[in-house]
Order: C-alpha cells, then structure tokens, then sequence
C-alpha cells in the first residue's frame, strides 16, 4: 500500500542486470512479477470489487509503464542497432545509477523549447515523452540522463531559429554542432 513505484522500478532493474536469462525469459520474468505484485495487492489489500477489473494502488500506477520501459531499454533489448560495446556501457551505467536517475533514464523528459511560457523553475514546459507531442511546428529537447537530443522540426517559426541559431531555416543549421552559441535574446 504504501510501495514508491522508482523504488521497485530500481530494484527490477538491478534484479534484470544480475540475471542471466534470455531477453525472452526475462520479460516473462518481469511481466509476471508484476502481474503477481498488483494481484497480491488486489487480493490482500484492496476493497472487494468485481472479478475482472483492474484494481491499481495509487503508489503502483505506472509500475506496468515502468516495466515496460526496462524491457525497451537499449540496455537490455536485443538488437542490431545497439552494438555490444554501447550495450555493456549501458548496463554497467543502469547498475550504477541512483533510483531518481534509473527512473529518468527508463522515462525522459521532453520540453517544449519554442513556447514563451515558462514553468516551474524557470524551465520550458514538459511535456509527455510521446511521438504524439512532437510537433512539426517546435522544437523539442529530451533528457534521459545520459544524453540530450535537441529535435528541431521542419516547420519551426524562422524567427525562433534565428534568435536560437542564427539561421533563418533549417538548411542553415549544422546538425553536428555540438554546442550553441548564446546570442543577446532572451530565447538564446
């Protein structure tokens, strides 16, 4: 009842580093320690309620978000994209890393970058880490941790490329820059 949902995240993710097992073992390994947690938690804790539905606690909710997110971890998922050495890299980091920064490695965050509306803290606006929120018109900054990927899309205003870039368009930007030069405005 009273479970810190990046707490177990963490603690799966050491218990998947330390197995052995196939990446298919693993995931029926995880998939089902989760199914056995939120079911214990159904049968022993909540309030009686129909067979069939979904009883979550409010501490557990995005524990089957979470889970899925390890098991499409570069670190763990098999594939030719992710070559052995960055693979390795990744693992010893994943073991390393605290609970707050395996929770932002496995969920990044993304910002709003070209809004004029600052929140909290005085940073841009989050906004949920989805494929959905990316718009053609803005720019995107997302941060897991490790790396930060700085997404421009094609139809962001001239004007905020301008005071960001000092480019006009797209064509004008050097997509392998790696640092950007401040200019005298408050986007820069």
């Amino acid at each position: 009842r009273f479970a810190v949902v990046q707490a177990v995240v963490s603690t799966q993710s050491t218990g998947a580093l330390l197995s052995n097992h196939s990446y298919k073992n693993l995931k029926e390994q995880l998939t089902g320690k989760v199914s056995q947690s939120l079911a214990c938690y159904r049968q022993n804790c909540a309030s009686p309620s129909q067979p069939g539905q979904l009883i979550l606690p409010e501490t557990l909710k995005l524990l089957p978000l979470y889970s899925h997110c390890l098991l499409r971890s570069p670190a763990l998922i098999p594939s030719l994209e992710v070559g052995f050495d960055e693979r390795s890299n990744l693992l010893q980091r994943l073991a390393m890393m605290s609970v707050q920064q395996t929770e932002l490695f496995l969920y990044p965050r993304l910002y709003s970058l070209n809004t004029s509306t600052l929140g909290n803290e005085g940073l841009p606006p989050m906004v949920r880490p989805s494929y959905d929120r990316i718009r053609e018109a803005g720019a995107h900054l997302l941060e897991n941790g490790l790396v930060l990927i700085l997404w421009v899309g094609s139809a962001t205003p001239s004007k905020w490329l301008q005071e960001v870039f000092g480019a006009t368009t797209l064509d004008g930007v050097d997509p392998t820059q790696g640092n950007l030069q401040p200019f005298d405005n408050a986007t820069s």
